[in-house]
């Protein structure tokens, strides 16, 4: 099934140049893995669309395998009220499929900590398990869910701390951004969602992000994201790929383009670099927020490349 976790993402913190992960409990700071991208992501589901208590989810519990020498770890041990293990939930890479192979290693693991149900997730798919006389048993989820996603109270903090755009800006444009980015990455827009790492060097931005990759045709397809940088500019970034290779960069400077201004676009090419009018191009910004700008993004961006 689609991911609980699908629509919500890890807070950010940038390290100089470089993002890093926070963990809202453990309060600490963490590498910007692929692994811990998805746990995060269950954490944040976990907080804000159930009722279970922060006290009641453990991290990396150690876990003893029988004719293993070193222990290994939990992902996420989820306890019920009286603090029995209730849910083991197994973290894997987005790149990395959901196989009968990841689930014996949950089920090796549940051998020590003894939960009722197992879940297998890589952020995009979850695999939901009960463990039935000994036997590990394909189950519908059994975490109770206290609001649907679309009445989460997501304000502009929430996105700006998860790096969609900086949050030292004008309230109006930080308003206008929370409802682009809960429209573009909540459950209106069906576009694969993947975290892009880019090594762009010529570029002068770390454009590793969340993407949203809508196909052009079957050769061509544009990913696009919102997002902060270290220097706290508010980008749109779209990457331009045709048969498997990126061909183009498209940077956008978001504030610039809000308040009209020129040069606010950047397109990247091999050896070239063409500044552009963006708000000429993109009725982003438009006075009242038109949903279909958001749907039809691909067709007003990618005029931009030609």
């Amino acid at each position: 099934m689609k991911s609980k976790a699908l629509n919500f993402f890890p807070q950010l913190l940038f390290d100089e140049k470089e993002r890093v992960l926070f963990n809202p409990i453990l309060r600490k700071r963490f590498k910007n893995r692929p692994e811990e991208r998805v746990r995060l992501r269950w954490i944040d589901y976990l907080i804000h669309q159930t009722d279970i208590k922060k006290s009641r989810i453990g991290f990396e519990a150690p876990v003893e395998i029988r004719n293993k020498e070193n222990s290994l770890r939990a992902d996420i041990i989820i306890y019920d009220k009286k603090l029995h293990p209730q849910i083991l939930v197994e973290c894997k890479s987005s790149s990395v499929a959901l196989s009968e192979e990841t689930g014996k290693q949950a089920a090796r693991y549940n051998t020590s900590i003894g939960a009722s149900s197992i879940c297998l997730t890589n952020g995009v798919a979850d695999l939901w398990f009960k463990i039935e006389n000994d036997s590990v048993i394909e189950s519908e989820q059994p975490i109770k869910e206290v609001r649907p996603f679309s009445d989460l109270p997501l304000d502009s903090k929430w996105w700006a701390d998860r790096g969609f755009y900086s949050a030292d800006s004008s309230n109006e444009f930080t308003n206008r951004m929370e409802t682009i980015c809960r429209y573009f990455y909540g459950e209106f827009i069906d576009w694969p969602l993947r975290f892009l790492d880019f090594n762009t060097p010529f570029l002068p931005f770390n454009l590793n992000h969340y993407y949203k990759v809508a196909s052009l045709d079957e050769s061509s397809k544009l990913a696009i994201s919102f997002l902060r940088t270290h220097t706290d500019k508010s980008l749109l970034a779209a990457i331009l790929n045709l048969d498997g290779m990126n061909t183009g960069f498209l940077v956008i400077d978001l504030e610039m383009l809000f308040e009209r201004a020129a040069g606010s676009a950047t397109i990247y090419k091999t050896r070239e670099q063409i500044s552009i009018d963006a708000h000429k191009h993109i009725p982003l910004f438009e006075q009242n927020f038109n949903s279909s700008v958001i749907e039809n993004l691909p067709n007003f961006l990618i005029r931009l490349f030609d």
